[in-house]
């Protein structure tokens, strides 16, 4: 796959490491692989304005007007993110003069943690273009397919289940309890990359609690992976009369299944081949064999392996949408509200949280 494919895009990623005493490092960087190391070091430089030493998250900086590489990047804006002091990466995309970092955040965040799970820093040029097609495609990918991409991965789903059950925990309480959930070894850094991606999709939000000098996380939406009706049922069960007995029972039989049924919906949509055709039969309702390509074929019989479709004569039929919904937490606050009815501490937590919740919603509009 060749980079002239895609349109207007950023200039380079590259990865660095924190050197507590030392001078930060350039590990890699791509497609420009000649990146100056001290543009990197100014880079840390900017981060470090306003710290003693970098955070987990993310930053953006701007490059300023009188700087040793100000002719090539003034008002250029770099987008980080930072592991934390466990892996002490920084993970950044240089952009182009007037590109907006905001839809990228997501983008980078994402990439870093599959670096970071990764372990090591890759070397071939295939897998940096992979690397590289994955943030361009990314920033275009429908919300649906970037949210069910990252529950694909069970740490996410754990995280998620805890901040439901609790509703605001400070970052070092979420990542303790996730630890103690997760049978296997799993860095602090990589959990709080999930947070900081659950982030990026306004699933959480992460705050630092100036007065606490402690960053929290609170819930701003469950996030529910189901079966639904398709859109154009009505069309399908006058064509096709048989589908509606069909859809009645799976339907009853889907009710006691429904949650462990839920983890295979994020695979099913964020799958690239698959996507594509679950869209067409949400537009189209049914699909004529003929119709369809050797590729496609093989994929709609994966489908109604999986019950989304049922074929029949020659003709596959849409028999359930598999799709997403992200809930207000109403249940997570009704219990924090019974908590802080004998909770003054509780209280004022609560406050905040519907506070940032009205923030985030609001932004939503």
């Amino acid at each position: 796959m060749g980079l002239q494919r895609w349109g207007k895009i950023p200039e380079t990623i590259f990865v660095s490491q924190w050197v507590a005493r030392g001078v930060p490092r350039l590990l890699a960087s791509y497609p420009q692989k000649d990146l100056d190391p001290n543009l990197i070091i100014d880079i840390f430089g900017l981060i470090l304005r306003e710290e003693e030493e970098p955070r987990e998250g993310f930053y953006i900086v701007e490059y300023p007007e009188e700087a040793a590489f100000s002719r090539q990047y003034a008002h250029r804006n770099f987008v980080c993110y930072f592991s934390g002091m466990e892996l002490r990466q920084l993970v950044g995309l240089i952009l182009e003069k007037g590109e907006d970092p905001e839809p990228y955040r997501g983008a980078l965040v994402r990439v870093a943690l599959r670096l970071f799970r990764r372990g090591e820093i890759p070397t071939a040029e295939e897998e940096w273009e992979e690397i590289w097609s994955q943030i361009l495609a990314y920033t275009d990918m429908p919300i649906e397919l970037r949210i069910a991409d990252i529950f694909r991965d069970f740490e996410a789903r754990m995280i998620l289940s805890i901040m439901v059950e609790e509703g605001v925990l400070t970052l070092d309480e979420l990542i303790r309890k996730a630890r103690e959930k997760i049978s296997y070894p799993i860095t602090r850094d990589l959990l709080i990359s999930y947070v900081y991606v659950l982030s990026a999709l306004g699933i959480l939000e992460v705050r630092f609690d100036e007065k606490a000098l402690i960053e929290r996380v609170y819930l701003i939406s469950d996030v529910v992976f189901y079966r639904k009706k398709p859109q154009k049922f009505d069309e399908i069960i006058k064509k096709f009369p048989s589908v509606k007995e069909i859809y009645i029972q799976y339907v009853s039989d889907y009710i006691a299944t429904w949650e462990a049924d839920a983890e295979k919906i994020p695979e099913l949509l964020s799958n690239s081949e698959i996507y594509p055709l679950i869209q067409k039969f949400r537009q189209e309702g049914a699909i004529e064999e003929s119709r369809l390509s050797p590729s496609d074929r093989a994929i709609a019989e994966r489908l109604k392996e999986e019950n989304i479709l049922v074929k029949i004569d020659n003709t596959y039929v849409m028999l359930v949408d598999p799709a997403y919904k992200l809930l207000f937490p109403k249940w997570t606050i009704a219990k924090l509200v019974e908590k802080a009815k004998e909770d003054t501490t509780m209280r004022d937590l609560l406050k905040n949280w519907l506070n940032v919740l009205k923030e985030a919603y609001l932004r939503r509009r």
